[in-house]
Parts: structure tokens; sequence; C-alpha cells
């Protein structure tokens, strides 16, 4: 269950099956722009590569499939991306520029196309060193925190939305986007009526989990994906009934039992980020300066060499 998202309206975690990729998308026309390729492919759709007509800009489209065209629900969750990302203003938030329908009744975003790769496929090829994980924890501390000024709830941070771009540097690293405001709420937005959740099972915290999500609730993803850079897993694992007892009631274990040479002042970050009562927990804009200075003392030490 650790990568499968809850979709809206589906709380006992059932997944939509994967629909095939649409061979004939490419040469495609959407507005002013044509498809040049496939991207990716997921449950309501896809996302291509495409150009602008006239100035040759490359841009990524997330098409919606035809399936779900006429689908009310679906059709406003896939426009409300537009209307959350834009909210924040900020580099580290990926740009969303557009939503439209194709002359075929299709509808879809227009984003800036990203080069690189998702954080998930990153540490696929190998654990990141603690300095690289402070700095990467800092954008994305920093990205979220302009969300969450803009009145926006993330409510899905994981390494598969955070994207590592490989054309763009934050300091001497790659510069870093959240990506996929597909369940994304504002803060002030009432619960939906039949309670249900949304977001991915290993990274929700426990008020998520009771259809309550709130800033803090992204402040508790960010330490489940920060646990997860620094001893290679999430905090937790197991079925979804499992996830759920866990994340509302376990104490994670703690990094330094995971990882040897852990900083004191950096388990302690992720633990408090970490708390189940969401009072506990520091705010994100706290927990984007307290990463900042850590990848500040990591740069100027050249290794995160901490003291207790």
């Amino acid at each position: 269950m650790r990568d499968g998202t809850i979709p809206l309206g589906m709380a006992d975690g059932r997944v939509m099956p994967l629909a095939r990729p649409d061979r004939r998308r490419g040469g495609a026309r959407y507005g002013e722009y044509e498809v040049l390729a496939p991207l990716a492919n997921g449950g309501m759709g896809g996302v291509y590569l495409a150009s602008h007509v006239v100035t040759g800009e490359k841009v990524a489209l997330k098409v919606l499939d035809a399936h779900f065209a006429d689908h009310r629900e679906v059709v406003t969750r896939l426009y409300n991306e537009h209307a959350m990302a834009s909210r924040a203003g900020h580099p580290g938030v990926v740009d969303i520029r557009s939503a439209a329908r194709s002359i075929d009744n299709l509808p879809y975003l227009v984003m800036e196309y990203l080069d690189g790769e998702t954080l998930a496929q990153l540490v696929e090829r190998g654990p990141l060193d603690l300095s690289s994980i402070v700095a990467f924890g800092a954008q994305i501390a920093g990205a979220v925190a302009a969300l969450h000024q803009g009145g926006v709830v993330h409510c899905d941070l994981k390494p598969e939305n955070l994207f590592v771009c490989s054309d763009r540097l934050w300091g001497d690293l790659p510069a870093v986007k959240v990506i996929d405001f597909g369940v994304s709420r504002l803060v002030d937005e009432p619960p939906p009526d039949d309670a249900s959740i949304a977001g991915t099972p290993a990274y929700m915290a426990p008020e998520q989990w009771k259809g309550h999500p709130s800033p803090a609730s992204d402040v508790y993803a960010l330490g489940c994906v920060l646990f997860e850079l620094v001893t290679g897993n999430p905090p937790f694992d197991g079925s979804l009934p499992e996830l759920m007892n866990k994340h509302c009631d376990a104490r994670p274990a703690r990094p330094s039992w995971l990882r040897a040479g852990m900083p004191a002042v950096l388990e302690r970050l992720i633990l408090r980020a970490l708390a189940k009562d969401p009072a506990q927990r520091p705010s994100m804009e706290q927990l984007a300066a307290e990463l900042a200075e850590l990848a500040d003392i990591a740069l100027a030490s050249e290794t995160l060499r901490m003291a207790v």
C-alpha cells in the first residue's frame, strides 16, 4: 500500500486500474500546444510532452482520459490542481499555467515541463548522504510553507510527488519541485459529507486518517519522507488497517537505531514532525528554517556532524 494513493471517495483503499497508454495521442492538439510524446500514464489519464505551435516552448500536458471527461468530481479535482498550485507563487511548486478543454472535450492542464526524476526514483539507486537529505528537505519545506501561506494543504507529500530537476539548481544541489495536487484542499475547506479520506497510507498523519487534514498533516508527511530518506523505509509498514493503527498509535523507531552516525539534532527534528498530536509538531515554516540551518552547517563543515 505504500505507493497507492487513496482517491477521493475510495476510503477502503481500492485503487483504480491503470488505463492503457493512448498511442494515438502523438500529434494531437490542445489549444496552442501539440503533443510530442507520452511522459507518464495513470489511472485517470496521462501526461504528455508538448510544444507551443508558435514559440516551440516545451510544456507538459496532463490530460484526463475520455472515460472521465464528463465525470464532474474528477474534472473538478483536475481543475482544482491549477487553482491550488497557483496559490503558492513559489519556485519550488510546479507551475500549472492553465486549465482547459480540448476540441474533443478532454479536460487538461498546461504545466511547466520538468526534466529529471522523482525523489523516489533517485533514492532507488542508493541512499543519499545526510547533507543532501537536509538540503532537499529545506527546499521541500519552504515550498510547502508557501502553499500553507496560500491556504492550501497538499495532503499527499511523498517521494513520488517530489521532483528532482536535472537542469535547475538550489545552491550546489538539484532543485526540487512539489508536484501533484490531485487531493489537495483548502485549509478552511469543510470535511466531505461522506467522511472519505485522501492521501497515501504510508505518509498519512493520524488526523488525516480521520478525514481532517491540516497544514500539520503535511508536516507529518514530510517527517515520514525524511525518515525514509535517512533509514531507507517509511516509519511504518503493513496492511491498510495496520498502517492506520500504527500511524495513529505506534511510536516510530528512532532513526539512529537504523542509520549509524545519525546526528541527534536531525533525529529530534524528524521525531518532532512525527508527533501524534498536531499541536506538538513544528509549523512548516519552522521546519524549513531548521532544515535550512542544518543545510548551512553541513555546507560549512562538509559533513553533517552536529553536536548533541
